[in-house]
């Protein structure tokens, strides 16, 4: 959860949620944040809001539809800034994808069967505990009082992928991200991610990527790494 504040005001984010801060107010977090707790976020001027973008009308915060598309949208603009390419009119394109993805209702509760209902919760539980070495579907359906047998059954009619394919999906992705924005050593980085065997992570790794994560490391260029931190630029990535 990320405890932010805008003057007076206090929003409490989770996981999979968005939230609309006005530029020239005063922000400050107002309780430490946990150590899994990491988020993306964007700066824009005033020029975007008046350039015919669809902004929330009178929405501060929400639930992303499609909490994966988005994070793509990020990490892709975020490497095509690193590399020097990201330009203003990209950057404005990017944005633009970003609130038509804010903008997006999420299907509502009325609308799901009972098994999606399920499968949401334990995507939900995911993101919430991605880190954690023992995230495993036998967890998953033990923290929902459900029968593994049957979570993995509508978790992949669901997402067309098991708990496990799910997972190691998410933290490939994390991982990549921190290559791209970091120094970190692939141990520094399979341990943050979730794996406490650095010897599986290589092998899922490549699996997913297809390359090692040594040969991911070499193709960002040097000049572009660097701890994950705030970056005051228009868009950036924080981790905590």
């Amino acid at each position: 959860m990320l405890p932010i504040t805008e003057d007076e005001r206090r929003f409490n984010v989770s996981g999979g949620e968005w939230v609309l801060l006005q530029a020239g107010r005063r922000h400050f977090g107002y309780d430490d944040l946990g150590p899994d707790t990491w988020f993306y976020w964007v700066c824009f001027g005033q020029d975007i809001e008046g350039s015919g973008s669809a902004l929330p009308r009178g929405r501060r915060t929400g639930r992303l539809a499609r909490p994966d598309r988005i994070r793509v949208l990020f990490e892709h603009m975020l490497e095509d800034q690193q590399t020097g390419i990201l330009s203003t009119l990209s950057a404005r394109n990017y944005l633009q994808l970003m609130l038509s993805e804010i903008l997006l209702e999420p299907a509502g509760v009325e609308d799901q069967s009972a098994g999606t209902q399920l499968a949401r919760r334990a995507a939900s539980f995911i993101a919430e505990h991605l880190s954690e070495p023992d995230l495993a579907t036998a967890r998953i359906a033990g923290a929902l009082a459900c029968n593994p047998d049957y979570l993995g059954r509508t978790f992949r009619d669901a997402f067309n992928e098991t708990p496990t394919d799910h997972i190691h999906r998410l933290r490939i992705d994390r991982a990549c991200t921190l290559f791209r924005t970091s120094t970190w050593s692939v141990e520094q980085v399979a341990t943050d991610v979730g794996f406490s065997d650095v010897r599986y992570f290589r092998r899922i790794f490549r699996r997913g990527v297809g390359l090692s994560p040594g040969q991911f490391q070499r193709l960002r260029p040097s000049a572009g790494r660097r701890e994950p931190q705030a970056v005051d630029r228009p868009s950036g990535f924080r981790r905590r």
